[in-house]
């Protein structure tokens, strides 16, 4: 390696520990420079010079400032005996091991723009995520109280349907046929045909010649000298496998749909079914009713007729609160927990079923 004097910018080579032209002693401040053209350097074989090259960093001498040789136990330059405990290093600051902490410090500090916006955004998304799930109580009332009262009613007598022969009811009477229809489609094996295609297939070997790069990596040692190491990659002969493209055949299935048919019948048959429904509607808990007349269940039956019927309540509650309004169904035995303009607790948490007094409901409306 090189120093340059800070007195006369005379360029030394890193063995000397005085300047070549004015005589002045290498101190701390003028640093050991890199050749540019390392593999073009002059390498140390001579013994005395590989000793110093490896013995280690300088020292600084606390009495007169130079630098000194490790090997060295007294200063050249004004002959102070200094004790190897004693000894201070160059200026130069120690080789730290790379560990993967370190390089990723490193890194850190290199795109901490980059970083700082990403934690920006980071801490925004969570304090949204956060703030959107969090949990919200509120003082409701009951604004309104609508209901649905609906009676189906079923009836037993004759009716007119169509099915299939095979699947004809043991009840049925009066049967006529209404002839054959596609029940369903079978897939059938009609022969076979071509089916053309291409595949890569291996057809030899693609071969080159493949230079050889080398590369020289030097440290500094600390003392004027450079240790180097060269790795080489590459040299040789590369080959790989080489594909061509092929067309081929094969010969495959060839399906079509083929209808299968059934006998259809018509048919009357005794047997329940849904004849017609009524429906009462109102707001507010009193004055509810069944639409029992509307429904006229039992009435103007033929001879052999029946009839049954099936309630079917619904019951929405409607909640004021200071953001709106919440509407929900409650079953029939809750209903009387809700008087018009009663007060209630309304907890609502995205992601969470929404609670009217710790219980959850079922939200048909917001």
């Amino acid at each position: 390696m090189t120093w340059t004097c800070s007195s006369c910018g005379q360029q030394n080579l890193g063995r000397h520990k005085t300047c070549q032209q004015c005589g002045d002693p290498k101190d701390k401040s003028e640093k050991y420079e890199m050749p540019k053209d390392t593999a073009g350097a002059q390498s140390v074989t001579e013994a005395g010079l590989i000793k110093m090259a490896v013995a280690g960093a300088n020292w600084v001498c606390p009495y007169c400032g130079s630098n000194q040789r490790t090997i060295d136990n007294a200063c050249g330059q004004c002959g102070a005996a200094i004790d190897l405990t004693e000894r201070v290093q160059s200026g130069d600051p120690p080789v730290v091991a790379r560990t993967r902490w370190t390089a990723f410090l490193a890194w850190v500090k290199k795109h901490r723009v980059i970083l700082g916006i990403a934690g920006t955004v980071i801490v925004l998304g969570v304090s949204w995520y956060v703030w959107s799930h969090r949990t919200r109580t509120f003082s409701a009332k009951v604004a309104d109280v609508a209901w649905t009262h609906t009676i189906s009613v079923e009836r037993y007598q004759i009716w007119t349907r169509e099915g299939w022969r095979a699947e004809q009811p043991g009840a049925a009477f009066d049967v006529v046929s209404l002839g054959d229809k596609i029940h369903h489609y079978d897939k059938v094996q009609d022969g076979y045909e071509t089916q053309y295609y291409t595949e890569r297939v291996a057809c030899g070997q693609d071969c080159y010649d493949e230079p050889e790069r080398c590369s020289e990596r030097c440290s500094d040692n600390g003392n004027g000298f450079a240790s180097c190491t060269t790795s080489c990659t590459g040299g040789g002969r590369k080959c790989s496998t080489k594909y061509c493209s092929e067309q081929r055949s094969r010969q495959v299935p060839r399906y079509i749909d083929v209808a299968r048919y059934q006998e259809s019948i018509r048919y009357q048959i005794w047997d329940w079914g849904h004849h017609r429904h009524a429906v009462a509607q109102g707001h507010g808990i009193t004055g509810m009713r069944w639409p029992v007349e509307e429904a006229r269940v039992g009435q103007g039956l033929g001879e052999g007729e029946q009839e049954r019927a099936t309630r079917i309540p619904r019951y929405v509650v409607t909640l004021s609160y200071e953001e709106g309004r919440l509407a929900f169904e409650v079953p029939e035995q809750e209903l009387s927990n809700y008087p018009d303009g009663s007060g209630h607790q309304l907890v609502i948490k995205k992601g969470q079923p929404t609670k009217v007094d710790g219980k959850p409901v079922t939200v048909t409306a917001q």
